[in-house]
């Protein structure tokens, strides 16, 4: 029985992939790859990863490129030991930590374990440099009570600050935070190691794609939306678990309101009965979602793709953490409609990478602009695109002269990430089944 089970996304293994030779640990991917900063993430939604990946990428600039890296994933007693690499890679190291807070204070649960070892307090890290980004919503109690803690902790141990806290509000404009906070951020790192910005002239690519034709690849072993292992959705296989999750058939879907209400509250009720999936009453259950295919569509329409091109991607960094960005090989049509998040705000450096596809003066300017660390940036990126909720769509619409390469665009925008909700149903009276009690809320955005 899986008491308190709970889906959560994961990337596919990779096909003839062995982890044999692979370094283990975080130390011996800096010491391998020969990089003097590492970046940690305590992530439940992604975008505190996502921060971390864009920072270890930002350090190309100044020839200081980290290695980003899962908490949960590390023996975080290594930290004790970071100092001692100084000698190996011929010069001081730092430890960046971008850490999201997860419902009233507490860490993200890939974090729990280092908040665990950090609260217990009798380690030191002495000459330790460091910095801290956190990610919190200002609308609860213990606003970024995570990255406060860590902070003062790591301090409180013998560490060294190299730069202030930062503090992203999610309710307000985390994106502008982030940004605001990493330009002065680099500003301080350049002082206390000594670098200089190499200039921009080089790729921040992290994989290379490549169109499959027939022959290059075996049907049966082209992804079609599994969540993790291949043809799932055909055949499911115990024991089930966060990396194997069981895809449970929805067995009603009904509104709760009567149809001449204005109101729509969905009463789900998924099918437990293959699995031996036992559960408590508030225990949460993943909703995988799928993109609108009308929008599929027109990206494909937009950017004149064949969309059921099948290819496959794989990380230019042979330390790469993850070694493709979601399973694959698969079709554009698959990972545009399951695998990245089409209907997320691009964030700045999406922005950024667009222009350089943009052939049209003025639609690349306005793109430029708002990836600009300046007032006149911050302000149209918060009203063409925050308050006018624009996804890629929308500025691929708009500004028609903006025509990213397709394998590009899928690298940019961030996975899609299943929806946790509430089970309202107890198991002494539905134990086969769950049931899920949520009110689906319309609105018109002021772009239309």
């Amino acid at each position: 029985a899986l008491k308190n089970y709970v889906i959560q996304p994961t990337i596919a293994p990779i096909a003839g992939s062995s982890s044999s030779s692979a370094p283990r640990g975080f130390m011996d991917k800096m010491k391998k790859s020969n990089r003097r900063m590492v970046v940690f993430y305590g992530s439940q939604t992604g975008t505190a990863e996502e921060f971390a990946a864009r920072l270890a990428k930002e350090g190309m600039r100044y020839g200081f490129r980290g290695v980003v890296a899962d908490p949960e994933e590390c023996e975080m007693e290594d930290l004790t030991e970071l100092v001692n690499l100084e000698e190996d890679l011929d010069g001081p190291v730092l430890a960046v930590f971008c850490l999201a807070t997860y419902g009233e204070g507490d860490p993200t649960d890939n974090a729990q374990a280092f908040f665990d070892w950090l609260q217990d307090g009798s380690a030191s890290v002495n000459g330790l440099r460091f910095s801290v980004f956190g990610l919190g919503n200002s609308t609860y109690e213990h606003f970024n009570a995570m990255g406060k803690f860590v902070d003062k902790k790591l301090e409180e141990m013998g560490g060294k600050r190299v730069h202030p806290l930062g503090q992203g509000d999610d309710d307000v404009n985390i994106e502008e935070d982030f940004v605001r906070w990493k330009e002065a951020f680099w500003t301080s790192v350049c002082q206390e190691f000594g670098l200089e910005s190499l200039g921009d002239d080089f790729s921040m690519r992290q994989y290379e794609a490549t169109v499959l034709h027939e022959g290059d690849y075996k049907p049966e072993r082209v992804f079609s939306g599994e969540v993790a292992r291949i043809r799932s959705y055909q055949t499911q296989r115990p024991p089930f678990d966060v990396k194997n999750p069981f895809l449970a058939p929805i067995k009603v879907n009904k509104n709760l309101h009567a149809e001449s209400s204005d109101r729509y509250c969905m009463h789900l009720e998924i099918g437990l009965e293959e699995s031996k999936i036992r559960y408590d009453a508030g225990d949460h259950v993943a909703i995988y979602p799928t993109n609108d295919e009308q929008l599929v569509n027109k990206i494909g329409q937009l950017l004149n793709i064949d969309l059921d091109t099948i290819f496959t991607m794989r990380a230019l960094d042979e330390d790469a953490t993850k070694k493709s960005p979601f399973p694959v090989p698969t079709t554009y049509r698959t990972a545009l409609k399951h695998y990245v998040d089409i209907t997320a705000l691009p964030r700045t450096h999406v922005l950024k990478e667009f222009a350089e596809y943009t052939s049209d003066a003025n639609d690349k300017n306005q793109l430029l602009t708002m990836t600009s660390n300046t007032d006149e940036g911050r302000e149209l990126y918060n009203s063409f695109i925050v308050k006018g909720c624009r996804h890629v769509t929308h500025i691929l619409e708009d500004l028609p002269s903006c025509k990213p390469a397709i394998d590009h665009l899928l690298e940019l925008l961030p996975r899609l990430q299943p929806r946790f909700y509430s089970i309202s149903s107890s198991p002494k009276m539905h134990k086969d089944s769950v049931h899920v009690t949520a009110v689906v809320i319309e609105y018109q955005t002021p772009s239309g």
